[in-house]
C-alpha cells in the first residue's frame, strides 16, 4: 500500500468519524431531528407567563418529570412573555397540565407540565392539544426567594417574641395582684381582710337587729321563748325577766319601760281618737244649736221639757269629753307614764339616736364592701377569661419568673 491509498483511507475514516459524531450529536443534544428521515417529528405550544427567571433557548421542558422538549424562543409582549417550546410528537398535552418554570440554586431553569392525578383525573374525553396552543403558565418561587422573604419574617418573629414578653409581663403582674388579693404564705390578703370586716359588721348589724327584736318583738302566745337569739354584749332579751336578786341595767330598765310605752301607745291613741270623734259630734251639734239659736225662744216655749233635756245631755257629754281630756294630758305631763318617759327622759332620746347611729354604720360599711368587692370580682373574670382564651400566658410567666413585679 502506497502513501497515498493510505492518506485516502485515513480521509474516509476521519468524514465517517465527523458524520457519525455529527448524528449522535443531533440524536442526543439540543438541536432538533426533525429534518432527518428518521427524526422524531415535533409540535410547536405557547407558553404564556409573566415573568420566565433562567430561561432561554433549549431550556427542557418536562412532563411529570419526563422531557419532552425545549424552549424554541422567547417573545416579549406587552402583557408578559411567550415562550414557544418544541415537544416531541411523540409526547401529547392537554389542556389540564399546567406548565411551572423552576429555577435550581445554581440558576438553571426548567418548565415543568404537571397534572394533579392523586386528586383529579383526566375527563375520559381529553384530546390533546393542537399545533399552537397556549398554556397560562406561572413562575414559582426560587429557593433564594425563599430565603429572602426568611430574612423578612424574621423582623416579624422578633415582634412577635417582644409580644409574648408583654403578655408574660401582664399575667406575671397580674398574678402578683392576685397574691396580694388573695394573700399567701407570708401574709394576709386584701380579701381575708375584707371577710373579716364583713364578719364583724354583720356581728354589730346582728347586735343592732337583737335590740330592735327586744323592743318591737312579741314573743309568741304572750310567753317568753326560750330560744330567743341572744344579744353580743352577753345582755339578755328584753322579754326576758332577769334573775332574783339582780339588779337590771339602766339599759335594760330602759328598754323595758320603751317597750311598754310602744305597747300601750295603740290603746292611747285608739282612746284619743274615740275622744275626738265625741268631741267632734259635740261641735257639731253647737253648731247646729248655734244656727238655731234666732228661733230658740219659740222651740223652747213650745218644746222646752224636750229641749232642756236635750242640751242637759249634751252638757254632761261635753263635761266627761272635758274629763277624758284632761286625763290624757295628765299623763303627758306625768314624766313616769310611758309617755312622758319617751318626752322627757334624755337617756331614752340618746339610746334610740345611738342605735340609728350604728344601724346607719352598718349599712354604710356592707356599701362599701359591696364597692370593694365589685372590682375584685371584676378582676378575677378578665383573669379567667385571659386564661381560658390564652392559655400560653401561664406558661410564659413561668418561664419568666424574673419579670414578675
Amino acid at each position: 500500500m502506497n502513501e497515498r491509498q493510505m492518506q485516502f483511507r485515513v480521509g474516509v475514516v476521519v468524514l465517517a468519524t465527523i458524520i457519525i459524531g455529527g448524528l449522535l450529536a443531533t440524536l442526543s443534544g439540543p438541536l432538533t431531528t426533525s429534518w432527518l428521515p428518521w427524526g422524531r417529528r415535533s409540535y410547536i405550544v405557547g407558553i404564556k407567563v409573566d415573568k420566565a427567571p433562567g430561561v432561554d433557548q433549549n431550556t427542557p421542558v418536562r412532563k411529570n418529570g419526563i422531557l419532552i422538549g425545549r424552549v424554541k424562543s422567547i417573545e416579549e409582549q406587552p402583557d408578559g412573555m411567550l415562550l414557544k417550546a418544541e415537544i416531541n410528537s411523540n409526547r401529547p398535552l392537554y389542556a389540564e397540565y399546567e406548565p411551572h418554570i423552576r429555577t435550581t440554586v445554581i440558576g438553571d431553569a426548567t418548565i415543568d407540565f404537571e397534572f394533579d392525578f392523586k386528586h383529579k383525573r383526566l375527563p375520559a374525553d381529553a384530546q390533546p392539544v393542537p399545533e399552537g396552543y397556549e398554556f397560562r403558565g406561572a413562575a414559582d418561587e426560587s429557593p433564594f426567594d425563599a430565603i429572602a422573604k426568611f430574612g423578612a419574617l424574621q423582623q416579624d418573629f422578633a415582634e412577635a417574641a417582644h409580644s409574648l414578653n408583654q403578655a408574660g409581663t401582664e399575667v406575671s403582674k397580674l398574678a402578683a395582684k392576685l397574691n396580694d388579693t388573695l394573700g399567701d404564705g407570708q401574709k394576709e390578703g386584701k380579701l381575708s381582710h375584707l371577710v373579716e370586716t364583713t364578719d364583724r359588721a354583720m356581728k354589730q348589724f346582728e347586735t343592732t337587729l337583737t335590740a330592735f327584736n327586744e323592743i318591737l318583738g312579741d314573743p309568741p302566745g304572750g310567753v317568753a321563748p326560750t330560744n330567743v337569739a341572744r344579744p353580743l354584749n352577753g345582755q339578755p332579751p328584753l322579754n326576758q325577766q332577769p334573775p332574783a336578786g339582780t339588779q337590771p341595767s339602766s339599759g335594760q330598765e330602759m328598754r323595758r319601760k320603751l317597750r311598754e310605752g310602744l305597747n300601750e301607745l295603740p290603746d292611747a291613741v285608739r282612746d284619743m281618737r274615740s275622744t275626738m270623734n265625741q268631741f267632734r259630734v259635740v261641735l257639731q251639734s253647737a253648731e247646729k244649736n248655734f244656727k238655731n239659736l234666732e228661733g230658740f225662744t219659740e222651740p223652747l216655749g213650745q218644746k222646752g221639757t224636750d229641749i232642756t233635756s236635750a242640751l242637759l245631755k249634751a252638757v254632761d257629754g261635753l263635761d266627761r269629753m272635758a274629763t277624758d281630756f284632761n286625763s290624757v294630758t295628765q299623763a303627758l305631763g306625768n314624766r313616769q307614764s310611758t309617755i312622758g318617759q319617751l318626752l322627757y327622759d334624755r337617756k331614752a332620746y340618746d339610746n334610740f339616736n345611738t342605735l340609728m347611729l350604728n344601724a346607719n354604720t352598718v349599712l354604710t360599711d356592707f356599701h362599701d364592701l359591696t364597692f370593694r368587692l365589685k372590682p375584685v370580682i371584676n378582676d378575677a373574670r378578665i383573669f379567667m377569661d385571659k386564661i381560658a382564651t390564652e392559655p400560653g400566658r401561664i406558661v410564659t410567666g413561668g418561664l419568666n419568673p424574673s419579670n414578675v413585679k
